[in-house]
């Protein structure tokens, strides 16, 4: 296939363009096949199919998803525009319809401008406790550390000494220990 068949194909007639951009006009596709195409002598049927088929070709759709996204663009207000128009009407500038602000809306404008830039003081105190807490988390967590930390150095310890004991000492110490337990396990028997 040669280049200008595919360019040929690959862009839109002159009256399916004509018609994307009355359909984006009006946002009715039969009336946009009206204006587009000689219909006059055609049912309303038919122009009702005609224009269907028309709108759902690759090619006018793709023409038409653009449009759309940049009309888009251009009607919705981005974040510095919004900041604008919010800090005119805060200072009582005359606006685009003409109106100076009333007092009220002057204050609603300098309100929502403070919600977006300032904290307020519990919001402040909000942000000290939760560093507050955090800090707090950290100083329990390095002393849980420690602790544990400290745990197996004692153990250490005294696996290193239970080494150099002689055995008799260890049984001693043992028995000892076993004997104390007994008495304390009879106590709480008793009182329990």
């Amino acid at each position: 296939m040669s280049k200008k068949k595919q360019t040929k194909k690959q862009a839109l007639t002159p009256k399916q363009k004509k018609f994307a951009d009355e359909y984006i006009k009006t946002g009715n596709a039969t009336e946009a096949y009206r204006r587009a195409y000689s219909a006059k002598n055609m049912s309303s049927t038919t122009i009702n199919s005609e224009a269907a088929k028309t709108l759902r070709k690759p090619l006018v759709k793709d023409y038409i998803d653009e449009l759309n996204k940049k009309l888009n663009s251009e009607k919705t207000m981005d974040e510095k525009e919004i900041y604008e128009t919010l800090s005119s009407i805060a200072r009582g500038e005359k606006q685009p319809n003409g109106q100076i602000p009333k007092v009220k809306d002057q204050l609603k404008a300098m309100d929502e401008i403070l919600k977006r830039f300032m904290l307020t003081n519990l919001d402040k105190a909000q942000i000290k406790k939760a560093q507050a807490d955090a800090i707090k988390s950290e100083t329990e967590a390095k002393l849980a550390q420690q602790q544990i930390d400290d745990h197996d150095t004692a153990s250490g310890v005294v696996v290193d000494a239970l080494r150099d004991m002689p055995k008799e000492e260890i049984v001693k110490l043992a028995r000892k220990v076993g004997n104390e337990r007994n008495e304390n396990n009879t106590k709480s028997k008793a009182s329990g």
